[in-house]
């Protein structure tokens, strides 16, 4: 029997109610497969649920015992063994139907071995020939090695991976830098920077000082910034023209990109995440690239997870910045004390106070060892303190003291920020101490206005204001005396006309 086409291959789609449809030509009905389901995903359906009929015809019937369901899609398969069944003896009937049957089988065969393997086919797009899987899954597939090698799909999801982390062996690596303007400079160096390409920094700068508002900046000649190449060992810098206000803050970073391909390398530009925490909490690798607003009053702490070996585990390069907005602390701290936390000399890992801002960057994963850089505060010191006198002039030592004003005068030399009241800031003492009376008081002005809403007074028989039953209070401000201030001394009051030997005390630090 002659076969003018490639039969072995039969479709159909249920409709609820047939049960007999039409197969490929077959000797046998072990050389049946049915298969159902939704293309193209199909079961084996058992042969126990079906007969064949209709064998060696020109087609063959397949008959459900019951009826597929609708819309379930059917396969009908010819599959026959790779084995040469006819045997033709000496001496033996010499039937035309045994040689036809046997060319049948190797034309269903080659049918078989054409239908189930890849073909190498002209395409029609590209005139290139091109293997075809017909629509069908290639399994197996090992690991590329070679550049034209193709690949598998665990070998796909490692390089989407690598993507991800910034990894790979041709790549940049995310880092962050934050900087803080004077008026005057304009350049700020980048340390570790590998790429001068101003399109590749996400760099924001406040609209203020102290605004905590932060617009993405324009790069490039004609943009807000540039970047340009250390020179004598010196990093790279990010250059602002004009330069930054006085106390104007911004950050920048550099995001880290992978390149496994040929051609112009990729630049991703995603805004950091932002998130708001009221209270201590632990952040973990999905916390990379994130401001964390810290709004508290009474201090927190940020806990950096230590790795464990996890999906959430921080990665090399990986960062998070806190931002403190409320009154409370924000402290640092890597997870039951593990790693190092690397921080400037005479610096702690806490924001300096509200609207300041700090950054941790992961700089080896496996010892969680992190730098910590910003805004931070630093280890208090025992500053050193001035002192300034002031004396009554306008009575010998031994003479009582009157009211009146100016008696005693200095102009400042350099500004100073006086201490607390309380720490000796201000305060006054007399060579003899009046008996009875109205408290002896007196006043301190700056330029001729008191900087006292509370003045110093001295209790009877007390020769210092600092042992006083009402102790002095700054006027708001009053604590901050520039250079050029000229400062005066007034006796507002006396009791007996006994108290001798006035002197007034300034101690502060040295603020210009």
């Amino acid at each position: 029997m002659t076969i003018s086409a490639n039969d072995r291959r039969k479709t159909y789609v249920g409709n609820g109610v047939a049960t007999a449809f039409n197969g490929p030509r077959a000797f046998l009905s072990s050389h049946i497969q049915v298969f159902t389901g939704t293309h193209p995903v199909y079961n084996l359906v058992p042969p126990s649920q079906y007969t064949v009929t209709g064998l060696r015809a020109n087609t063959s019937t397949i008959t459900f015992n019951a009826a597929p369901a609708l819309n379930l899609d059917i396969l009908i398969l010819r599959t026959v063994p790779m084995d040469q069944p006819a045997d033709i003896t000496n001496q033996g009937a010499f039937l035309p139907e045994i040689h036809e049957d046997a060319f049948d089988y190797r034309v269903m065969q080659l049918q078989q071995l054409l239908d189930s393997g890849l073909q190498l086919v002209l395409d029609p797009e590209t005139g290139q020939f091109v293997w075809d899987a017909k629509g069908n899954r290639i399994a197996n597939v090992g690991d590329a090695v070679a550049d034209a090698d193709a690949m598998n799909r665990r070998a796909v999801l490692v390089l989407i991976e690598q993507i991800q982390g910034g990894g790979g062996t041709v790549g940049v690596t995310p880092k962050f830098w934050a900087f803080e303007g004077d008026g005057v400079v304009t350049d700020f160096p980048l340390a570790g920077a590998d790429v001068l390409d101003p399109l590749f920094y996400d760099t924001a700068v406040e609209t203020a000082a102290g605004s905590n508002v932060y617009p993405v900046s324009k790069p490039g000649i004609d943009g807000a910034f540039t970047i340009v190449p250390g020179v004598l060992g010196a990093p790279p810098a990010i250059r602002f023209n004009p330069p930054l206000g006085d106390g104007v803050r911004g950050f920048t970073t550099l995001r880290g990109y992978a390149r496994p391909w040929i051609g112009q390398p990729p630049v991703y530009t995603v805004a950091p995440r932002i998130v708001s925490v009221s209270a201590s909490t632990t952040v973990d690798g999905g916390s990379h690239n994130t401001l964390i607003l810290a709004n508290s009053a009474s201090p927190i702490t940020i806990t950096i997870r230590k790795n464990t070996g996890g999906t959430v585990d921080w990665k090399e390069g990986q960062f998070f910045s806190v931002l403190q907005l409320g009154d409370g602390a924000v402290t640092l701290a890597i997870q039951d004390g593990a790693g190092q936390l690397n921080i400037p000399v005479s610096f702690q890992p806490k924001c300096r106070g509200p609207r300041s801002i700090i950054s941790a960057t992961c700089i080896a994963p496996d010892a969680d060892a992190w730098v910590a850089a910003g805004d931070l505060l630093r280890i208090a010191a025992s500053p050193d303190l001035q002192s300034f006198e002031l004396m009554d002039r306008s009575v010998n030592i031994g003479s009582s003291l009157s009211t009146g004003t100016g008696k005693d005068s200095l102009v400042m030399p350099y500004g100073m920020l006086l201490d607390p009241v309380a720490s000796g800031g201000i305060y006054a003492s007399l060579s003899v101490a009046q008996a009875t009376g109205v408290a002896l008081t007196v006043d301190v002005k700056r330029n001729g206005t008191s900087i006292l809403s509370t003045k110093l007074t001295f209790d009877n028989n007390e020769r210092s204001t600092t042992t006083a039953a009402i102790p002095a209070v700054y006027e708001v401000g009053g604590n901050i005396l520039a250079k050029g201030d000229e400062i005066t001394i007034d006796v507002v009051q006396v009791g007996t006309a006994l108290a001798k030997g006035l002197r007034v005390y300034l101690v502060g630090q040295r603020a210009n």
